[in-house]
Order: structure tokens, then sequence, then C-alpha cells
């Protein structure tokens, strides 16, 4: 029996809420969506026709791929309309000729490690959301030594989080190596998605989870203390124009880096080496720029999903950790990495992931233009210095999709005009991704020089 039916309403989360507060504030100020995007390095074999029908079966059994994102009131929190759903496929998928590839980026047909360029435009879109379309798929021809496609799906980021992606390119492959398999997909119906994580029922009274809430805006108002420093400075009318670039590292490269990862932050929390790394990465760039003084602020998303199990594809779950660092604690990679840990440690004590619940949660009453403006305000114009986040092993169950092996795969998140920079990791087939998203005004060739260069020292590459 479905789990739910075309005449359901699904509520956002809070963190969808607080991710369509960014995407009201992209379209106002940016002409641009807050989009995220996943891309698959597919080899020869891949069968078009037979990923169109995969898509449209998973469409159908699906509808919140397809459904509008609306309020039902004046007032109330926003919720997918799934009797209001566009009809199936409702999905586009659009397939780019090689010659017209090659004719808009001017250069060879792209091999293996080089990203089309419609991706990173694609990512500059506007998906309309309250019209159902929330998903696109984008296939490229790959040829040269490496024949293949290149596939991006991109997608309003309240539709999936990261983890979400993953989740859902590993049904597709599931699907497509074995038709019997069901499309449809569990969804929690619950309020805010809130019983995806035992950490929101923790407070059993609105007084409670008020009295989180109001603990999560205090922290986040003592990190803010220091005025983030970003690359692209506080928010301003800009075009939201950003491209993307990812550093691979391969075999005794990539192992090595992950062991010093491993070792010097721990086993258990390898994502604060490569925090302190990008950290690094980008004061890099602001000793180039010649900033004597600096404050790096940075949000980690922690995913709610229990360990061990798949938990939820659809919508956001994760809560906000809150680093901040200077620029004097940034020289010493060892000793940065110790400031991290205790510093996620004591909001791990004070149960701050519990809070953020709390707070998000509430958010899903604000009108999204508030929501952005009291962000913007408590951090001095920005929203922080950069964004992160370490996926750890990339979808790792997809081996294939509709005839043709997975040989590489990672997600680029879209990022503000303002900070301007995004830095993401994960782990594929014994590889090593680092994949960086920037707004191309903000950052010349110099400065991505000296941010990539600072990433690989700091990986331990010779």
């Amino acid at each position: 029996m479905p789990n739910y039916s075309n005449t359901d309403v699904v509520p956002l989360t809070g963190a969808d809420c607080f991710l369509r507060a960014i995407d009201s504030e992209a379209r106002r100020s940016g002409q641009a969506g807050h989009l995220s995007q996943l891309v698959l390095r597919l080899g020869p074999a891949f069968d078009v026709d037979r990923f169109r029908r995969l898509i449209e079966e998973v469409s159908r059994a699906n509808p919140i791929v397809r459904s509008p994102i609306r309020r039902q009131a004046v007032v109330g929190p926003p919720v997918y309309r799934l009797d209001r759903a566009v009809p199936p496929p409702g999905v586009s998928i659009n397939l780019h000729s090689l010659a017209a590839v090659v004719a808009a980026n001017d250069s060879e047909a792209p091999a293996l490690g080089a990203i089309p360029d419609l991706f990173c435009r694609r990512l500059n879109d506007r998906l309309d959301a309250t019209h159902g379309r929330l998903l696109c798929f984008d296939l490229v021809p790959r040829g040269g030594v490496h024949p293949g496609t290149d596939l991006a799906m991109t997608w309003q980021h309240m539709l999936f989080d990261g983890s979400g992606s993953e989740l859902f390119v590993e049904h597709l492959a599931a699907c497509s190596s074995d038709p019997s398999r069901g499309r449809e997909l569990p969804i929690n119906r619950a309020a805010g998605g809130k019983s995806s994580s035992a950490v929101a029922e923790l407070a059993a009274t609105a007084g409670e989870r008020g009295q989180m809430a109001q603990a999560w805006n205090t922290y986040m108002h003592g990190v803010a203390a220091k005025r983030p420093t970003s690359l692209a400075g506080p928010l301003r009318q800009a075009q939201q124009d950003l491209r993307y670039d990812q550093v691979r590292l391969e075999g005794s490269d990539a192992v090595n880096a992950i062991d010093r990862a491993k070792k010097m932050a721990g086993f258990l929390t390898p994502m604060l080496f490569f925090l302190a790394v990008s950290l690094r990465a980008h004061q890099a760039v602001a000793d180039l720029r010649g900033r004597s003084s600096t404050s790096w602020i940075v949000p980690l998303p922690v995913d709610l999903r229990p360990k061990g199990g798949q938990g939820e594809v659809f919508r956001t779950h994760v809560s906000l950790l809150w680093f901040q660092v200077t620029t004097d604690e940034t020289r010493d990679l060892a000793g940065l990495i110790e400031v991290l840990k205790v510093q996620r440690l004591s909001a791990i004590r004070a149960k701050l992931v519990e809070a953020g619940v709390a707070a998000l949660d509430f958010a899903r009453y604000a009108p999204a233009r508030l929501y952005s403006h009291m962000a913007r305000r408590t951090f001095g114009g920005e929203l922080g210095s950069f964004f992160f986040a370490y996926t750890g092993e990339f979808a790792p169950a997809a081996e294939s999709l509709c005839g043709a092996t997975i040989l590489d795969a990672f997600h680029a998140p879209s990022v503000p005009a303002s900070p301007g920079s995004a830095l993401v990791f994960s782990r594929r087939g014994g590889g090593l991704s680092a994949v960086h998203v920037y707004q191309r005004d903000s950052v010349d060739p110099a400065d991505l020089g000296v941010l990539r260069e600072q990433l690989r020292r700091d990986l331990g590459v010779q």
C-alpha cells in the first residue's frame, strides 16, 4: 500500500524553511535560485530511453518530486501540495549534443576530469517550486579517451538534502538493476518531519522547545560576536554566477589524505580535519589579499538520520553547528583541529544539535524574507564565511545506472553570491574529491590557485 496519496499535503521541515528563506533572497538579490546538484560521471552504454522510463516510473510513484510548495493559508508553515502535483513525469530530462557542448565551452570535448560548463550554468537557474518544478536532469555525452555520459541532477534544495540526494540516486540505481523493485520511497508526514530524528522529541512541550530555540539563538549570537569574513564580502545586489571545480585525489594520494585525516582529527571525526583544511585554504586567499585579521565563521550541517539506518530521502533533515576561529588559530593545522574539537564537544554537551532542530522548527512559521534578514543581521550582513560539508563515502550502493558504470560521483551545492564560496569533500571508489563552488566575480584565478595549492599541501599531496 502507498504510504501517502495524491490527496495529501506534506509539511516542510524547519531546515527546509531555512533553505526556502535563502532561495527567496537569492531570487531577490541574485536573480537565481538556491539549487543543489549531484553529478554522475558514467561510463559507456548509458541507455537514455531506459533512464527516461525509470524517471517517469519513480516520479509517478513519488508525487512529492512534482508537487508545488505553497502555504495553505496566509499564516502557517508551507507544505508540499501533493493534491496539486503536476502530471507525471513532471521532471525535465535534457539531452545535450556533444557538438553543442563543445561550442558552448569553446574547447575540446570534456575529458573525465572536466565538468561541462552548462552544469555550472544550471546551478544558477531558477526552478519554480510554487508550480511543482523541483527537479531536472542534464545529460552530456563525453567523447575523447574517456567516452561515456556526464549526468547532472539539479534540484530545489528543499526537495533533498545532500544525504537524501545520495539515497535517491542509490534508489534509481537499484531500480535500474531490478525491474521488480518497488519505485515508491517512504516519507514521514509528521509536522516538520520531526520524527526523522528523536532529537526534536526531547522537548515535550512548546515551552521547552522555545527555551531550546532561545539557547540556540544565544549560541549563534555568541559565535557572531566577531563578525565573519568571506571572500565575497557582505550582502550586495549581485547577479549570482556560480562556477565549480573538482580536485580529485587518486591512489596513494587519496589513501594518505584520508589516513592523515583520521590520524589528526580522530577516526570518528575526520570532518574536522577537512574543515580545518578548508579554513586554512580560505585564510591563504585572505593572506594573498592582504587581510591581516580575519574571523572565520562556518556552519556545519549535522545529519539527523539514525546511524545505521537509511532514513528519509525527501526534505532536509539536518541541524547546524557553528565554528568560529581567528587568523592566528588557522596558522597551525594541528592546533586548529584541536580548537575545532573543543568547540564541537562543547556544543554537543550543551545539546545544541537538538536546540538547532527546535529553532529551525519555529522557522517554519516565519516569513522567508524576515528569517533571512534576521540571519544576515546577526552576522553583520553575512551568512557565514563559507559553506562546508563532508559527506564521507558518496552513494556507495550505486554502482551502475541504466547500463553504465558510475565512474565518479560528487555533490555541488549552491551558495549565495555572499559569502560566495563552498567546499565539499567526499570519498568515492577509493578516491577523494574536494569540490569548490564559488561566485565568479569574487574569486580570481590567483585566488583559486592559492586556495588549491593550500588544499593539496594540507592534504599531504607532494
